[in-house]
């Protein structure tokens, strides 16, 4: 066999492997419907889909946190609903309560109050479903409030609240709350800090107030004092009525974040489904081809390699 002859073997033989692998190639890309399988395939197209799919991702971690951040919203707010409850109660029990009353009359409200005590502490002391403690701060494990005056017993030192979590002012976070990203460089206030009602370092302390009411329907009870109960419960709604306001508008601020997240997440995965879709038709037509041109040059070569000096003789 001539040299020439040799060559063109050797050449056509790896023109139908690079076509037997460019056949094969294609035809992974039709059975997924997908252009790019490998970076090589398009490199700079390969960057661009990255790039999408990491934007698509992490919005989508932004959508979990807009729904975990609904949901802890709306458990806290039911909470607070039932402490405007059990604070309302109480106001609607001591209007127009005076000292002249029966003591057995006061006596059945110093039980009632004690009673909505009980209820405020429980209620401060919530758990979520997953037993996080709500109004801990980043303090969940631990019952965040405590109060150990007993129903009865008189005052001897004020506050008796003990406060167990993440204190106003610390480094994590000076209001000793939690929040959480729902979109870049966007963060949503997920719980509230009941200092202003229940801590110790606040002159208006709910539970000592509540307790101490108790204690006085019990016993001589005054006019003043039942004023200033009053006060501080009136003090106490309206920091409800301030926690409720801002729970509300996180959570429409939750929905308008929510409504541009997913808008934008669906654009971009319009845009990846572009940037990866197969041209289905002109690949089909293209294997097609190329099967053609391949089964042409294997009955070339196959012809040609049984060639020889001899047939010319």
């Amino acid at each position: 066999m001539r040299i020439s002859s040799l060559s063109y073997l050797t050449s056509s033989l790896s023109g139908m492997q690079n076509n037997q692998a460019t056949i094969a190639r294609l035809g992974e890309q039709i059975a997924s419907n997908t252009r790019i399988l490998a970076p090589k395939d398009d490199p700079l197209a390969a960057g661009k889909a990255i790039d999408l799919s990491n934007r698509i991702a992490l919005r989508g971690q932004h959508l979990a946190n807009q729904q975990k951040a609904d949901i802890t919203l709306s458990y806290e707010s039911t909470v607070l609903t039932g402490m405007r409850g059990v604070l309302e109660k109480v106001a609607q029990q001591i209007t127009g309560l005076g000292p002249n009353q029966s003591q057995t009359l006061r006596n059945q409200y110093a039980a009632m109050v004690n009673g909505a005590y009980l209820q405020a502490k429980d209620l401060a002391n919530t758990r979520d479903p997953e037993g996080r403690y709500i109004f801990g701060g980043f303090e969940t494990t631990a019952v965040p409030f405590a109060h150990d005056q007993a129903y009865g017993t008189a005052v001897t030192d004020s506050p008796k609240t003990t406060y167990s979590g993440t204190p106003y002012g610390s480094a994590t976070s000076p209001d000793g709350v939690r929040s959480i990203e729902v979109a870049t460089g966007r963060n949503i206030q997920v719980s509230d800090n009941l200092d202003v009602m229940f801590q110790s370092n606040q002159a208006d302390d709910i539970l000592e107030t509540l307790d101490q009411l108790a204690v006085d329907l019990s016993g001589a009870t005054t006019q003043d004092q039942l004023d200033t109960a009053m006060s501080k419960i009136n003090t106490a709604l309206a920091a409800l009525g301030n926690m409720e306001s801002r729970i509300g508008a996180a959570r429409v601020e939750l929905k308008e974040v929510g409504t541009i997240t997913s808008s934008l997440r669906l654009e971009e995965q319009n845009a990846l489904s572009d940037l990866l879709q197969l041209d289905k038709a002109a690949a089909i037509v293209e294997l097609q081809s190329r099967q053609t041109s391949l089964e042409a040059a294997q009955r070339a070569y196959a012809q040609t390699s049984r060639l020889s000096l001899f047939s010319y003789l």
